[in-house]
């Protein structure tokens, strides 16, 4: 039973990957994931979470934020260094939301938020309306 547990660890490793495509556009991830968790984010940034649920929630926003983020730098996403960079931020900024709803710390998260939103206009001055 171990050599043929090898063998399909061994097999599964050794077949080709595909790049992965995109299954949205920018506008449905914009619309179905960044633009929702980061209402979440911004509110409770600027008026905290004040129970479990509500942390728990802007936790949750910000896993899907980041993984917003992570979308946008995959498959036909893909734009140009500056693209790449705010999206980056982005993960980066949600992680930090994330880190700091998990330690209920409303500072973290304000800082967060704030953060995001930039990351957020500057992309959109960019690219939405340049």
């Amino acid at each position: 039973m171990g050599t043929v547990a090898v063998v399909l660890v061994a097999t599964a490793v050794s077949v080709p990957q595909e790049p992965l495509k995109a299954s949205a556009t920018i506008k449905e991830v914009m619309a179905t994931l960044t633009v929702p968790s980061s209402e979440v984010i911004f509110a409770a940034a600027s008026a905290p979470p004040t129970n479990d649920l509500q942390w728990v929630a802007v936790r949750n926003s910000a896993i899907a934020l980041a993984e917003s983020g992570k979308l946008l730098m995959t498959g036909g996403h893909t734009g140009d260094d500056i693209w790449m960079a705010m999206s980056r931020g982005l993960v980066t900024q949600a992680h930090a939301a994330q880190t700091a709803a998990e330690a209920r710390n409303s500072a973290g998260l304000s800082k967060a938020g704030d953060d995001v939103y930039e990351t957020c206009k500057a992309c959109h001055a960019s690219y939405l309306n340049p």
